[in-house]
């Protein structure tokens, strides 16, 4: 074998995907086959109803969940605190809307190579509560600062460009019997739920390069 891929779930506003992003790529980078290791990025929507215009992410958890506003902040937090422990930027004044769109420009970016770093780009720039990642204006910009022409973006983003693909990412999810992320697939083989430690992503990262 010359390459494993790892297949990867996840959705934009999803806490848990941000934390488990930065695991497994602590792992792979650990890895002695790292150049030799294939990230695919793959599109969830955990909120496919959700309004394109954005809310405020603590003022959506307290009604979703039916708890104050303090409530809220506090449960998200505890998710915050495993994030500021892996060195990411967290903050709950951040915003939450519909992913659907910007699944597409990340659909896009990968016809450049450049998905995962697109979805980094986004994730660090919502969690860190800098901007509305998920206006078309800033996907726009996203995709532009890595190199991607911004009026491709911009086409696909005024267009329904990449929408199949999406659909297409989630009925094979449900296909896997996925139903929540991020979920982890290495070697084709390996499927793991969650947001596990680097430690399991590495074991898992080497069983499968050994037996295959």
């Amino acid at each position: 074998m010359t390459t494993l891929r790892i297949d990867v779930w996840s959705d934009i506003g999803c806490p848990w995907c941000y934390v488990g992003k930065k695991r497994l790529e602590t792992a792979i980078a650990a890895s002695p086959h790292a150049a030799s290791i294939e990230l695919v990025p793959h599109s969830f929507e955990l909120d496919a109803t959700a309004s394109t215009d954005p809310v405020s992410l603590p003022g959506f958890l307290a009604a979703k969940m039916g708890v104050s506003l303090a409530e809220a902040v506090r449960m998200d937090g505890h998710v915050g605190a495993m994030a500021h422990d892996e060195g990411l930027p967290y903050t709950s004044d951040r915003v939450h809307a519909n992913s659907f769109d910007a699944h597409r420009v990340i659909h896009l970016a990968a016809e450049h190579g450049l998905a995962n770093e697109m979805l980094g780009v986004v994730q660090r720039e919502l969690f860190s509560g800098h901007a509305n990642v998920y206006g078309h204006a800033f996907l726009a910009d996203a995709a532009a600062g890595l190199g991607i022409p911004r009026a491709r973006a911009e086409e696909v983003l005024a267009s329904d460009e990449f929408a199949d693909a999406v659909h297409e990412d989630q009925a094979e999810a449900g296909r896997l019997g996925v139903t929540g992320v991020p979920f982890v697939v290495v070697g084709g083989r390996y499927g793991i739920p969650g947001a596990i430690a680097v430690s399991g992503y590495t074991q898992t990262i080497e069983r499968a390069w050994a037996e295959a």
